[in-house]
């Protein structure tokens, strides 16, 4: 005997940037002035047309739906009934939502902290850094990345120990692709470049060069430089570099001895550059750096990596920023939107060709500067508001009787299209009246949204 059930449904509705049309009916596409806009989402009452917080509730509509147009396509949710609500959420990420990479220090971490070159312990010095997100590397083997350091070859020095461990890291990130970069930071205070308005630096690079002939007294071969990011100053916070050479073809161009792991600027004024008078103490700062991502291929996932000491002493290590996901990213709202729609993604179930599905959501990134850290990091170009309703549904079809499961419904919204808080209608305006009428009588979630 077999029994057929749904159960733990999930359903998934997506507004798009527009302004809220005259919308009255979702029935009617021949009139197009008052037809539901493609990317618009509305409230229907219990006889399906558009609730109206003026003149409805709960004790005039028992149920609701929640319905949005995708291209020509109207989908609309299944019934969400007053009395068998449990919870009615909902959050404004786009302040404060975006995620973040790991970053961690070890050593002087910018404020405190320093290399414990003197109590080191045995001839050798491990230093172990092992990304944990095994399945982006098709395989259940973590990539370790290990750096070696022998006492003989740093005596006493933290320059040269920072010097190591940032050169074998910076290696496995240009060559072997780990997905973090190691950069110097030194206890120095920092006077700006003279002589140059601006000064070009590349990611992975490691020539710098200057607009103009640089005349602070002592720069060249062996000196200390600090380059950050537009907005970051010199502050101890932001990497240094030391200085090989000049460049033997390009004029005024000198060679750092590492990669710069900064990212790119063509004409980095030079308020945010400056030679560093080193300070006693030396540290590295690790960074995790944006993974593959393709929707339903590689999943949307950030760098969570562990590292490791052994004969460094005393040396602290600081967890300064977690990995976080955040709300809202398009990213994730593309990946539940796709799987809703019965993709589950190549790593989970190959399939040849790959479905064609429409997806509504912005998962598009883009690149901000981080002043902090000097620094670059992908982020989401749209972040959504996120409401979540969760009910027991009317829904179930069973050959024998069954428990209700619960049902899910999560909207994200288009932030601060007129759509979601419009007088009367609006979908958050709609939502927050008639779930208050409910039995639950739930607090109302659009006055915390922009």
């Amino acid at each position: 005997m077999s029994v057929l059930s749904v159960k733990n449904l999930q359903e998934v509705l997506v507004g798009k940037n527009i302004g809220r049309t005259a919308s009255v009916q979702i029935t009617d596409p021949t009139n197009a002035t008052t037809y539901i806009a493609d990317g618009e989402i509305v409230v229907l009452n219990s006889a399906g047309a558009i609730y109206d917080s003026a003149t409805m509730s709960y004790s005039t509509s028992p149920y609701i739906q929640i319905a949005q147009r995708s291209g020509n396509n109207v989908i609309v949710s299944n019934k969400i009934y007053g009395n068998k609500l449990f919870t009615y959420t909902g959050s404004n990420n786009v302040a404060t939502a975006q995620g973040t990479e790991q970053i961690t220090h070890i050593g002087y971490n910018g404020t405190t902290g320093l290399f414990d070159v003197a109590a080191t312990s045995g001839p050798d010095l491990y230093l172990t850094i092992t990304p944990n997100q095994d399945d982006m590397q098709w395989s259940e083997q973590k990539q370790k990345n290990v750096t070696l350091i022998t006492k003989d070859s740093i005596g006493t020095s933290q320059l040269l120990l920072a010097k190591a461990i940032v050169a074998n890291v910076m290696k496995k990130y240009m060559i072997d692709g780990i997905p973090v970069t190691a950069a110097m930071l030194n206890s120095g205070a920092a006077a700006v470049l003279t002589g140059a308005a601006t000064v070009a630096v590349t990611h992975g690079s490691n020539v710098i060069v200057p607009n103009a002939a640089i005349t602070n007294v002592g720069f060249g071969a062996g000196s200390l430089v600090r380059i950050g990011v537009t907005g970051s100053a010199v502050g101890t916070t932001v990497p240094v570099y030391t200085v090989k050479e000049a460049h033997p073809t390009i004029a005024n161009a000198w060679i750092l001895d590492q990669p710069y792991a900064g990212p790119s600027n063509s004409a980095l004024a030079v308020a945010n550059a400056g030679l560093v008078t080193a300070g006693a103490n030396y540290g590295v700062r690790f960074t995790g750096k944006n993974l593959p991502f393709t929707l339903d291929f590689f999943k949307f996932k950030r760098v969570n990596f562990t590292v490791q000491m052994q004969g460094f002493g005393t040396t602290p290590l600081f967890k300064t920023q977690n990995t976080t996901y955040g709300q809202g990213d398009g990213r994730l709202c593309a990946e539940e939107e796709s799987f809703c729609k019965g993709f589950q993604g190549a790593l989970n179930r190959m399939t040849v060709p790959l479905p064609a599905i429409t997806i509504d959501s912005n998962y598009a990134t883009t690149t901000s500067l981080n002043t902090t850290y000097a620094d670059a990091f992908v982020t989401a170009a749209q972040l959504y508001e996120t409401v979540q309703i969760a009910f027991y549904g009317e829904n179930l079809h069973t050959t024998t009787p069954s428990v209700k499961m619960p049902e899910t419904i999560k909207l994200f919204l288009y932030p601060a299209a007129s759509q979601n808080k419009a007088a009367n209608t609006g979908v958050l305006t709609a939502l927050d009246d008639w779930m208050a009428s409910t039995p639950n009588a739930f607090a109302a979630i659009a006055g915390s949204f922009s």
